[in-house]
């Protein structure tokens, strides 16, 4: 490995801990504060995971602790992982405050999605601009006095979001034998605007541009999508954070669907636009190397989005899962943790860290192959 190999790595991995350590702590107040304001007795709140390199102090029954492993955080409550006869223990807790107390982790997460992908809008506006851009001959662009070296960043006064690849250059595709308006950034950095009418026949480049030319045989020659930056309004902002957040959960949620079906059906084969730590991280390391911190920013959103509807999963040991098994036990009228429960848990835990064994096997295999 190269130095700047490396580097890339290092900082991809220290950059991914950080995002999981502060989505998984925020997850983990949710429970937390929601548990004391119910009357349900904390033991403790521990930052990162055992084993323990400190407690940090002790304040109303509660020990706060560092612990040595830097993935997050967890709440430990009374009656939570064992039987307990204490009043304001876990299981002893009202069907609908044990429910409250496992989804708040759950909606701290989609709260936070929310919050970073409209400080973002609000301040920042990035959109998706297509450059790398070379005019052919007798098509639309050259038609309309366009010319190569532009950056090509809206249609019809519409910009497009970042995080949803090309989706500009196919809006475009979209348009073909209409009249439109192309906004670009022009060579000298202005803002300019062409109208024109695009081709009909989308297989044949509907605006008459291509990639700037290949300079050796290895050079790949493809569009290079970009960042521009769009401040806005507090209302805008509100409206495409809400957009965003709820497509993010959608686009995850079908992602999962996908997902457990291939499992069930084709496990040997690598599945498909689903990472996991492993890619992730380096998805993480390209963010920051070639966009920096305000797109890593909506990446953390995207991930916040992405463990709240993990954590609704029915499987133990996902909230979800807990959810189901604390509804199956007051049907039965049980209160006290069970050795199933126990067990269901454990089950629960081995099945999931062999799931990331599994799909960091694939991980690995696309970043070794370059895919």
């Amino acid at each position: 490995m190269t130095i700047d190999g490396l580097v890339f790595a290092v900082t991809a991995i220290v950059a991914t801990l950080l995002i999981i350590f502060v989505l998984v702590l925020v997850h983990e107040a949710g429970h937390f504060v929601t548990a004391r304001l119910s009357g349900i007795r904390v033991l403790e709140f521990g930052i990162g995971f055992p084993p323990r390199a400190r407690v940090l102090g002790r304040r109303g029954g509660v020990d706060y602790t560092l612990n040595w492993l830097p993935i997050g955080g967890f709440v430990r409550m009374e009656g939570e992982e064992q039987d307990s006869d204490d009043p304001h223990s876990f299981n002893n807790a009202g069907l609908p405050r044990q429910l409250l107390v496992l989804v708040a982790g759950v909606t701290m997460n989609v709260v936070l999605a929310f919050l970073l992908f409209f400080v973002v809008a609000w301040f920042f506006g990035p959109a998706e601009s297509v450059s790398n851009v070379y005019v052919l001959d007798g098509g639309a662009a050259q038609a309309a006095g366009l010319h190569s070296g532009i950056t090509i960043e809206s249609l019809d006064g519409q910009h497009y979001g970042f995080m949803s690849s090309e989706d500009i250059l196919q809006a475009i595709r979209d348009h073909a034998g209409q009249a439109v308006t192309i906004g670009y950034i022009d060579t000298d950095g202005s803002h300019r605007t062409a109208d024109l009418t695009l081709g009909s026949d989308p297989t044949k480049g509907v605006l008459g541009i291509g990639c700037a030319p290949v300079i050796t045989s290895d050079t790949k020659c493809s569009f290079k999508l970009v960042v521009t930056y769009l401040p806005t309004n507090p209302g805008v902002a509100f409206a495409t954070a809400a957009d965003q957040t709820w497509t993010s959960l959608r686009l995850i949620g079908g992602a999962v669907g996908g997902l457990l079906g291939q499992i069930a059906t084709n496990p040997g084969q690598a599945p498909a636009g689903v990472s996991g730590p492993v890619g992730i991280a380096q998805v993480v390391g390209v963010v920051l190397q070639d966009y920096g911190l305000v797109i890593l920013l909506l990446l953390a959103g995207l991930l916040s989005a992405n463990l709240a509807l993990i954590n609704l999963l029915p499987i133990p040991p996902f909230d979800g899962g807990k959810m189901v098994i604390m509804i199956i036990k007051r049907a039965f009228g049980v209160r006290a943790v069970t050795n199933y429960e126990i067990a269901t848990n454990l089950i629960g835990f081995a099945l999931l860290i062999a799931f990331v064994l599994w799909i960091s096997f694939f991980d690995v295999m696309r970043i070794g192959s370059g895919g």
